[in-house]
């Protein structure tokens, strides 16, 4: 196969909607650059097998940035560092605000119901702090 083959063929398998809408779209955003350019982008640094595996890694990635922002709203780290909650009690907050945020096992972040979550999240800290959680 020739070079130009195998491009078209990255760029096509780029173009598929699940994975134009949930790598190409974050990344574009992320890099504050047109789709088109990440397509060629990827198309270029990318072999077919990390294209084709990248879908799953990128649903890693969201995951991973979630669990992340939930530390920081929640001050989960300092509350961690201090020691006034325990490795368990952490684990246990973060799941269940994602577990509250899967639709039927896809992870929907609808940034309204993200606020009400952390907002119930604090509340059950503050709990916990007080003694009565």
């Amino acid at each position: 196969m020739t070079d130009k083959t195998i491009k078209k063929i990255k760029l096509w398998k780029l173009e598929s909607y699940a994975y134009k809408n949930q790598v190409l779209k974050t990344l574009s955003e992320a890099l504050k650059i047109p789709i088109e350019k990440v397509e060629e982008l990827l198309a270029k640094n990318l072999d077919m097998a990390r294209i084709e595996s990248s879908h799953s890694s990128m649903e890693q990635a969201i995951l991973f940035r979630l669990e992340k922002q939930i530390e920081l709203d929640l001050g989960l780290d300092y509350l961690d560092h201090l020691e006034l909650l325990d490795k368990e009690q952490l684990k246990a907050i973060k799941e269940e605000i994602i577990k509250r945020l899967e639709i039927s096992g896809k992870l929907e972040i609808d940034p309204e119901e993200y606020k009400k979550l952390i907002e119930k999240a604090r509340k059950k800290i503050i709990k916990i702090l007080e003694g009565s959680g």
